[in-house]
């Protein structure tokens, strides 16, 4: 099976500096601290009074915890991945090799959010301590886990077609932070409020289905529904799915045009731009 040669590069790059092992160390270690307080804390320094319904609460508590960690690190390690070539002046180099713009943005998504990837992963010993305690089954684990990897890959593909789109890294990090704080806070802020319009009149049904479908789009929200932790539709994390793969087939047309602007040469309308602007 042939690999992505750029994919091959970024891993090289990424993983045989010191910033890689560091970062994992400091992360791990961080969560296992987190985790032993929390169930410290709820039983008062008694380990064998921990109950199932606290430990889930940990469980619960150290999942989104790590979604919302995660979620802020993406654009961080992303958001400049295709500027940051154009800024160089290595992009037009990169576009003459037999890579094809699908591969450069795969490579690029896949680079992007590899380190990402490994820090959920590298996590998962420290849930075996709510197993231990009964606060949670594998499928809630698996489940979690899942969902934890589509988010980063979702946002890191937004991330770096704001890259590719935007002309300076500035920019495309504005555009990324941007993105994230309205997934993981406007969202659920809109789908709260709408909640409580309902609750106080509960006539108007259509505040409560927009409520659902704004609180969708929140990562946070999906998860602990998930986990059973709030009331939500079975498959919400498909509504979750199907709106940002919307979003990002619709910012794949200008991210196409930065990368190769000759397939919309034969359109009736061409948006107008010199070379020196999409390279």
């Amino acid at each position: 099976m042939r690999i992505n040669p750029l994919l091959a590069k970024e891993f090289h790059q990424r993983m045989r500096t010191a910033r890689a092992p560091i970062v994992i160390t400091v992360y791990l270690l961080g969560m296992v601290v987190l985790t032993f307080f929390m169930l410290y804390e709820n039983v008062q320094g008694q380990l064998y009074l921990v109950q199932p319904s606290k430990s889930q609460q940990v469980f619960v508590l150290l999942s989104l915890l790590q979604m919302t960690v995660v979620a802020f690190l993406t654009p961080a390690f992303s958001a400049g991945s295709v500027s940051g070539e154009r800024e160089r002046r290595t992009l037009t180099v990169l576009l003459t090799t037999p890579l094809s713009p699908f591969g450069v943005l795969l490579g690029k998504v896949l680079s992007s959010s590899a380190l990402l990837v490994l820090l959920v992963v590298v996590t998962l010993p420290v849930y075996s301590l709510v197993f231990l305690f009964g606060g949670a089954v594998p499928q809630e684990v698996l489940a979690v886990l899942g969902f934890q990897l589509l988010t980063i890959v979702v946002i890191a593909t937004i991330c770096v077609l704001f890259s590719t789109i935007a002309l300076r890294s500035t920019w495309s990090t504005v555009f990324s932070y941007g993105t994230v704080g309205m997934m993981m806070v406007v969202f659920g802020a809109l789908g709260y409020g709408l909640k409580t319009l309902y609750q106080q009149n509960p006539i108007e049904l259509f505040t409560l289905h927009w409520s659902q479908f704004f609180y969708a789009l929140n990562p946070l929200y999906v998860e602990a529904a998930l986990q059973g932790a709030v009331s939500a539709k079975p498959a919400i994390w498909l509504t979750f799915t199907e709106f940002y793969a919307v979003v990002i087939l619709i910012l794949l047309i200008p991210s196409l045009w930065r990368l190769r602007p000759q397939w919309f040469a034969r359109l009736s309308v061409r948006p107008s731009g010199s070379e020196k602007q999409y390279q």
